[in-house]
């Protein structure tokens, strides 16, 4: 399994993080793990990075229901202000919710390769990066 550099986790909920981060550490599957509590924040961090590439995310997991800016608000701002030559940062949509319409919705943001139902096992994580090698996302 390849090993990611960055790992950007957006979402609200301190203890889901706080396990994401353990997680990715026992499986050893990235370097470096971000997160925000919301979509603001991880939008100012992305803007004050643009110019420096290698400290920019090379994958984000993102939750639907946060508040400030929800992860609706934030996907339409991140594939809004994309540049052509940017790096190519996927997105998992993570989210308790099981409605059709949110999973519709999340598959037909070009940047969103999957959405994943909370909460994630050590199993959806090798899923997501399996999911990451196929696709040659990074």
């Amino acid at each position: 399994m390849a090993k990611i550099r960055t790992l950007c986790v957006i979402d609200d909920d301190l203890i889901y993080q706080f396990a994401v981060k353990l997680t990715i550490k026992n499986l050893d599957i990235a370097e470096n793990v971000i997160a925000f509590s919301n979509g603001e924040l991880a939008k100012d961090y992305i803007m004050s990075h643009l110019e420096e590439e290698s400290n920019l995310p090379d994958l984000i997991l993102l939750d639907i229901n946060m508040p400030v800016m929800d992860g609706w608000d934030f996907l339409n701002w991140f594939s809004k202000n994309k540049k052509a030559d940017q790096k190519k940062i996927p997105v998992f949509m993570v989210s308790s919710s099981i409605d059709w319409r949110d999973i519709e919705k999340a598959k037909s943001y070009s940047e969103v390769v999957d959405y994943v139902s909370k909460p994630l096992t050590d199993g959806s994580f090798v899923e997501i990066m399996e999911k990451m090698s196929s696709e040659k996302a990074f």
